[in-house]
């Protein structure tokens, strides 16, 4: 036994030179991204857009919805209630609520401070101000004290306020929010969206070291969901996850190669591919895009699955001779199985989704350089052992392929697939792309029902080439909307015109405003026969005098104040067009939509769950359209490599109806499929054609002999890493998991049984 040292060293030498290379880029480029939109369509219809814009920077985007339980409810109010008073200090909340409304008048933000007067049409005649005045003598009858006679002063007809009120995104009923569960609640706005990573996770630090600076912290449980929670603890858990997988599945992949190769150093040997592979490619995702998803890696990482079969078939067939020579006997297999397998993923590379696109290059890229990596590395990394000699050469055999196996389980797959039909076959809900367990969603749907946000599954939305012509198109809405209202069509509604009005609409209101002698006369007048004193509305007749002069209020203006966020939740602009999003509060939507048609505006009523619904479909269709391409491509080159009908129907067959099988018992177990289990499904079909390829080769019997090696060494190490997987606590890698193990096994013993050597 000896080994060719200068061609190892020389041939590694360049190896580790590119994997030097590769770490160098990534170790420059590399930046994780955890959106959860990064998976969800692109290049859709605008209602699909608004769908993900409003997923990444809607109203409920930028929320932590923090749950406060303990022995008592009253001490989880009162614990709130001091959580609440330590996080409005912090700089990284916007505003923290707990159902209760403030007055105080350093909580009206900029610029309604100085523009309210702008923002709303008011009456300034002596009976409009007389009247104003007599509701504040009511409010103050009932308390407030000088928090609220500042106010007055300077907005008598507490404009502010109501403003303030219609703004929030919640219903602030005055009493704390307490969830079904008991828990108090707080709605915590953060500064930064839900996609920055590192300034969520450092929100939520901030808010459990106030909570563990609490009195009664000890006694108390602590819960935080939300966007941005879960983008974290996504984050965390992917990265525990990857580890805890990838040690159990490094076990697994050692009891096999050491129950079937009895050598760890073959272990060591197989690990070069997919190293190798995994570098190329993430180093090329890193490349192409700005930012790597972190469910790429851990996706990418188990889609290389097929990978490893490459090294495992090569020790099979060189087991009893050169290495060297094993690759080239097999190597027109392997290659044809290579180009199925890159053909098939090609279908993700070309998805519409970020996402997807990401994993399918990553793997892509992988399986070519892992496949390499076999073919010119490792034979020259393996003892040289002597060839048998010509005479004791057995002549070739072709294997005799049964297609009835393959026709029985096709059938029985259909008709398993054809009961699922019943309860639906595949889940057009968006929230199945969502990789949160389902009980955090569920404490999340629980807290948050305490805080009775608005209904965001219908809103209005308005779109125009032009800014200014949106707006006046809204404030036309807000008039239409007012009546809907007094109608009992719903109970109220947010729109982006009730903090930035148009210009048009900001003019007039200046123009209306009377001069300061008029002005100071009228509410002279009256105040007569009231407590209140003539000069106690000084500061508002200075804010009635400086509102004349006010540069019109712009977009730029309110993007640099605390209504940024809320701004950006109801104005954004997809290319050209500007698009305006009303918040609808308990609509009534069918007969709300009758009322919409018959507007003389571009106000469509939207409905997010149903254009959720329609994206997944489309986004579904597209992509089955496209792997249907994919297979079409991978038979052509089946029957242009094997030059025989009969052997590509076969491989044909025993895929398509190990698929099959599969998806039916997927289907039975888990319900209704997924385009993560689509996902799956493509890496079944690597592992189905690279089985089904090696079974059907015509070789020497005791070639075959080495191909049922590999092959069954290459089944079990798949389906006991995916089993592993399987176990995951994430919900689309446990998808993934479950689906790649059941396919692995079932895509083996298809080909197996239907496979066989004739009898001498």
């Amino acid at each position: 036994m000896k080994i060719s040292i200068s061609s190892a060293w020389r041939r590694s030498l360049l190896w580790l030179t590119a994997v030097l290379i590769a770490v160098l880029v990534l170790f420059a480029r590399l930046e994780l991204s955890f959106d959860l939109s990064a998976f969800f369509p692109k290049h859709t219809t605008l209602a699909h857009d608004v769908l993900i814009e409003q997923l990444r920077n809607g109203p409920g985007s930028r929320l932590l919805i923090i749950g406060i339980s303990g022995p008592s409810t009253d001490e989880s109010i009162e614990s709130a209630s001091e959580l609440q008073q330590a996080l409005s200090a912090s700089p990284g909340f916007v505003s923290v609520l707990n159902g209760e409304f403030s007055e105080d008048t350093a909580d009206v933000p900029e610029p309604i401070k100085d523009y309210y007067l702008l923002m709303r049409d008011i009456d300034f005649s002596e009976s409009s101000l007389a009247s104003a005045l007599q509701s504040r003598l009511r409010d103050l009858a009932f308390g407030g004290g000088r928090t609220l006679l500042q106010l007055i002063a300077r907005d008598p007809f507490l404009v502010t306020l109501d403003m303030l009120e219609s703004l929030v995104p919640a219903d602030m009923s005055g009493d704390p929010w307490i969830a079904s569960n008991g828990s108090a609640v707080l709605m915590a706005e953060t500064q930064a969206t839900a996609i920055d990573i590192a300034a969520q996770s450092e929100a939520i630090t901030t808010v459990r070291r106030a909570f563990a600076a609490l009195p009664k912290a000890a006694s108390q449980t602590l819960e935080i969901t939300g966007v941005g929670a879960f983008s974290v603890e996504l984050q965390e858990t992917i990265r525990a996850e990857a580890t805890a997988r990838s040690i159990f599945a490094s076990v697994a992949l050692l009891l096999v190669l050491l129950v079937v190769f009895r050598s760890p150093r073959l272990l060591l040997l197989s690990a070069l591919p997919l190293v190798t592979g995994f570098l190329a490619g993430l180093t090329l995702v890193t490349l192409l895009f700005d930012t790597v998803h972190g469910i790429t890696l851990a996706f990418g990482f188990t889609l290389l699955g097929v990978a490893v079969d490459y090294p495992l078939h090569l020790f099979s067939h060189a087991h009893g001779g050169s290495g060297r020579s094993a690759i080239r006997r097999i190597w027109p297999t392997m290659r044809l199985g290579v180009l199925s397998t890159v053909i098939a993923y090609l279908a993700l590379a070309f998805s519409n989704s970020e996402g997807l696109a990401q994993l399918g290059l990553f793997t892509v890229a992988g399986v070519i350089v892992a496949s390499l990596a076999t073919r010119t590395w490792l034979p020259f990394l393996l003892a040289e052992k002597e060839d048998a000699s010509p005479q004791d050469a057995q002549p070739p055999s072709e294997p005799k392929l049964h297609y009835v196996v393959a026709l029985v389980l096709l059938a029985a797959g259909l008709t398993g697939i054809y009961r699922s039909l019943d309860t639906g076959l595949w889940d057009d809900n968006l929230s199945s792309l969502s990789p949160v367990a389902s009980e955090r969603l569920a404490t999340d749907r629980v807290l948050r029902s305490a805080t009775a946000t608005p209904d965001l599954r219908y809103q209005l939305v308005l779109y125009n080439k032009s800014l200014q012509a949106l707006l006046r198109d809204s404030e036309a809405v807000d008039v239409q909307l007012a009546r809907a209202v007094d109608a009992g069509l719903l109970e109220g509604w947010q729109s982006v015109s009730q903090i930035l009005p148009s210009q048009q609409a900001q003019q007039r209101r200046q123009n209306a405003i009377p001069d300061a002698a008029t002005l100071a006369g009228r509410l002279a007048a009256a105040t007569e026969g009231t407590p209140f004193r003539a000069d106690a509305f000084n500061a508002f007749l200075a804010t009635a005098a400086a509102s004349q002069s006010l540069p019109l209020l712009t977009p730029a203006d309110i993007e640099a104040t605390l209504l940024r966020s809320w701004l950006d939740a109801h104005l954004l602009q997809v290319g050209d067009e500007w698009i305006a999003l009303v918040s609808l509060v308990q609509p009534q939507p069918r007969e709300l939509a009758e009322q919409v048609a018959q507007w003389n505006t571009a106000a469509s009523l939207v409905d997010l769950q149903a254009s959720s619904v329609g994206l997944m479909r489309d986004y579904r269709n597209t992509a089955l359209r496209t792997i249907l391409v994919a297979a079409l491509l991978i038979i052509a080159l089946l029957w242009y490599a094997r030059g025989q009908f009969r052997h590509t129907l076969w491989v044909g067959l025993t895929v398509t109806s190990s698929l099959a099988v599969t998806i039916a018992v997927i289907s039975s177990i888990q319900g209704s499929l997924t385009v993560i289990h689509m996902v799956a499904l493509l890496l079944v079909l690597g592992l189905g054609l690279d089985y089904a390829l090696f079974l059907s080769r015509v070789e020497p019997a005791d070639e075959r002999r080495a191909t049922d090696k590999g092959v069954i060494a290459c089944a079990a190490s798949t389906t006991l890493a995916f089993v592993i997987l399987a176990g995951s606590s994430i919900p689309v890698l446990k998808f993934l998991g479950l689906t790649v193990a059941a396919g692995s096994l079932i895509s083996f013993l298809t080909a197996y049984s239907g496979s066989r050597l004739p009898r001498k």
